[in-house]
């Protein structure tokens, strides 16, 4: 039912909007008024038939544009009033029709819009969103368009508000006029039918609340769409339609009676939605600001607010941080809130200030509810935390392995290939040449895994991280790229931790520009800590997976483009 005032209204005009229903209503309230003047064949409009139907015409009409205003002052309700607003257009186009002096474009007009005064209350009923209701919709308003065109009221035995306006008449064909009436009546009677059934079974279906809610439009709603029903019914049984018969001024007066009740309803649903929208407003702004409301309450600054969490079994500040509970004493006094026994929160507060004995009351729903968020934020941040250790724990086997593998593996080669090299001279000085050959070749070898083990040595961690720091690391990253890296680095150290994760963002987004086939790649870095890295190459296809995990896991924040990388990272 929610739905904003259509786009096609500026923006600064919006505010104007719920005056339509109004001008609408005064220029309404001026044609009827003229239209109930009785013709030399006597009255043209219900209006016309005496002061009381005169006096509910207008109640009805003035009644659902009022409530259409209303509903068009609230973004929120704005479908619901332009429904109504055509709910008014609609039902004032009966006395459109029988305006004796009125121009006949007009006349013609509001008597194309006649045979869809079942549609509003019926969209009002099932929804907007009904398929029922939308094709009955559809299908009255495309039998009104070709009545319209083929129906001639100078050949209609049955016209009484209007037997003279021909303007939108393109071919008088009355057979197919009298097809037409019976598939406007017969749809009319239908949609009628259908709403009622909807109407009783939304209301059984529906819950006490609900049923409060639906029913000071459904109820009216429904009992409009009866009554067109029947009025059609009335047609298509006696089609001479008499304004003063009993039976079709009973009718009217339903119909009449139906729309102010549906305008009523429509206005105190609108209120009654803004009254509760208001108050969950408040309440929000309450509980997201319960220790500073909690300060003001004793009148004291320096309050302070403790949130228990059962499952950890710690208190908690707003924020997620563990802290220690307060205690009394030095000035301070501690007010516990307790709800069903289980204890929700501390108060700190100077203990000059006298403690209101309904505080456990007044505040414990507020309490409890920021507590629960204190608690999801505290998970969080141990989350956050947990993630910060894992990375650093990992980080720092890594650096362990490569130390390992520097201090023993690698020297260990080292030695071997030292002695290697006496050997061959010793066998060059006494001329075996065959003895050599194997030596040249061994040395060969002994230099090759030399070589490998330094470069695993620097994928499980580079070493110049560690004792050169971050730009000389990435500068060193950018000079053995397969590609030209341009690097600006307008920072000095981090933390191990944040270093890491930069220099392997860089090596990752280095080795994936790459992949793509990019000529170059810019690397810039500064700030606290802002990472951004540029290619030419082809457009990524996926995010770098690891990278944000590692940026995230240190509490930072990385967006990929097609060909960039943006990583932030607070440090203090």
């Amino acid at each position: 039912m929610a739905a904003a005032v259509p786009a096609l209204w500026p923006r600064r005009a919006r505010p104007l909007v719920p005056l339509l229903p109004v001008t609408f209503g005064v220029v309404a309230l001026i044609v009827v008024g003229a239209a109930r003047t009785p013709g030399d064949l006597g009255p043209t409009t219900y209006a016309g038939v005496s002061t009381a139907a005169y006096a509910i015409d207008l109640a009805a009409g003035l009644s659902i544009l009022a409530a259409a205003s209303v509903a068009l002052l609230y973004e929120t309700t704005a479908v619901v009033g332009w429904i109504a607003l055509l709910g008014g257009v609609v039902w004032f186009a009966q006395d459109w029709e029988g305006w004796s002096n009125g121009p006949a474009l007009v006349r013609s007009l509001a008597a194309a819009l006649v045979p869809l005064l079942v549609v509003p209350p019926a969209l009002l009923v099932a929804g907007v969103r009904s398929r029922m209701v939308s094709g009955a919709a559809a299908v009255l308003c495309l039998t009104a368009l070709a009545r319209a065109s083929v129906r001639d009221p100078l050949f209609d035995r049955y016209c009484w508000r209007d037997c003279v306006s021909r303007t939108l008449v393109l071919h008088s064909a009355p057979g197919p006029t009298r097809v037409l009436d019976r598939v406007w009546l017969g749809t009319i009677v239908a949609l009628g039918v259908v709403v009622l059934v909807a109407a009783v079974l939304k209301l059984v279906a529906a819950t006490g609340p609900a049923r409060r809610a639906l029913a000071p439009v459904l109820v009216p709603g429904a009992l409009v769409c009866g009554a067109v029903a029947a009025y059609a019914v009335a047609l298509l049984v006696r089609p001479i339609e008499q304004p003063g018969a009993g039976l079709y001024s009973a009718l009217f007066y339903v119909r009449a009676g139906g729309f102010a009740a549906v305008a009523s309803g429509l206005a105190l649903t609108t209120l009654r939605r803004r009254r509760q929208r208001a108050a969950v407003s408040r309440l929000a702004d309450k509980l997201v600001a319960v220790p500073d409301a909690l300060a003001r309450a004793f009148g004291d600054p320096t309050l302070q607010v403790a949130y228990w969490l059962p499952g950890a079994g710690v208190y908690v500040e707003a924020g997620g941080r563990r802290v220690d509970p307060p205690a009394a004493g030095n000035g301070r006094a501690v007010t516990p809130i307790v709800h069903s026994g289980r204890p929700v929160a501390l108060v700190s507060h100077d203990a000059s200030l006298p403690a209101s004995p309904e505080l456990g009351s007044a505040a414990r729903l507020a309490l409890e509810n920021e507590r629960l968020q204190a608690e999801v934020r505290s998970q969080l941040e141990a989350l956050r935390l947990s993630r910060t250790r894992i990375t650093e724990r990992g980080d720092s086997e890594r650096r362990r392995l490569e130390r390992d593998l520097h201090d023993g593996a690698q020297q260990r080669l080292l030695a071997l290939s030292f002695d290697l090299r006496l050997a061959r001279s010793t066998a060059e000085a006494d001329g075996d040449r065959r003895l050599t050959a194997r030596l040249n070749a061994a040395i060969d070898e002994a230099q090759s895994a030399l070589e490998e083990l330094r470069e695993l040595a620097h994928g499980i961690f580079p070493a110049v991280l560690t004792e050169a720091g971050l730009p000389n690391a990435l500068a060193t990253l950018a000079d053995e790229a397969p590609l030209p890296v341009e690097l600006t680095a307008t920072v000095e150290r981090f933390d191990a931790a944040v270093e890491a994760a930069i220099y392997i963002a860089v090596r990752e987004a280095i080795d994936d520009a790459a992949r793509r086939e990019a000529k170059s790649v810019a690397v810039r870095l500064e700030g606290r800590v802002a990472l951004t890295v540029e290619d030419d190459g082809a457009a990524r296809s996926s995010p770098l997976v690891h990278v944000a995990d590692r940026i995230g896991a240190l509490g930072g924040e990385t967006r990929f483009g097609a060909r960039s990388l943006r990583a932030e990272i607070e440090c203090e």
